[in-house]
């Protein structure tokens, strides 16, 4: 089994839906799914540099379960499942520098460069699952949705520090079926806590955060958090 990633240019930011399309396409051998852009050499020639082919390194040094797909406007890369956790970041932050879109299909996640978020854009951390700067709503809901007890936590931080986390289970000081929230806004003076039982309503906090990142969110009872 392999982990993959696709790389392509976007002149505006892709839904999921979209880029899931596109990534099918290509898959497909569809190569006119995405336009020819010089970025996709330099990227490449990045890529391969750090991590090279199997045909150019020992199978040691080669990241790579397959051959890569390099076409005028892409390139698909399936890596070995374990050596992604340290690979995968890497390709996502080439891809970024390079002005290009990283797709995730395993989590259905649109990774867009720096020229492609909005201002003062949020960070999404999982506790299962590569970091997404700039995710879309779908993005961040779903990350909700999908917490179990192995999958225990999220966070979602904006850059001024302010954020809103959540955690399931013991670990995160919660009932069995519980989700201890936090939010903190800049400092430990402004730090909250509640604990909720639906699921739900740990959506709308997060939902309400990615709107107005500067305004505790809504809806929930918050006790102040003391040192």
């Amino acid at each position: 089994m392999s982990f993959d990633l696709g790389v392509w240019s976007e002149e505006v930011r892709p839904s999921r839906a979209a880029a899931s399309e596109t990534h099918r396409r290509l898959c497909a051998g569809e190569s006119a799914a995405v336009r020819p852009t010089a970025a996709v050499p330099g990227f490449y020639a990045a890529l391969v540099a750090e991590f090279p082919e199997a045909e150019d390194a020992t199978d040691e040094l080669s990241p790579w379960s397959a051959g890569l797909d390099v076409g005028d406007g892409h390139v698909l890369m399936p890596m070995q499942w374990g050596r992604a956790g340290k690979v995968a970041p890497r390709v996502i932050e080439l891809a970024g520098q390079h002005g290009l879109v990283c797709f995730d299909p395993q989590a259905g996640v649109v990774h867009v460069p720096p020229a492609l978020r909005a201002a003062g854009a949020v960070e999404l951390q999982l506790c299962v699952g590569l970091p997404v700067s700039d995710p879309d709503l779908e993005t961040v809901e779903r990350a909700v949705r999908r917490l179990s007890a192995e999958n225990w936590f999220v966070i979602l931080e904006d850059p001024s520090g302010r954020y809103v986390q959540v955690g399931t289970g013991a670990r995160a000081g919660a009932a069995a079926g519980g989700f201890a929230v936090e939010f903190r806004d800049g400092s430990s003076e402004r730090h909250y806590r509640c604990v909720l039982r639906d699921r739900e309503q740990v959506v709308s906090v997060f939902v309400d955060f990615m709107r107005d990142p500067a305004t505790r969110p809504a809806g929930v009872t918050w006790e102040k958090l003391t040192l």
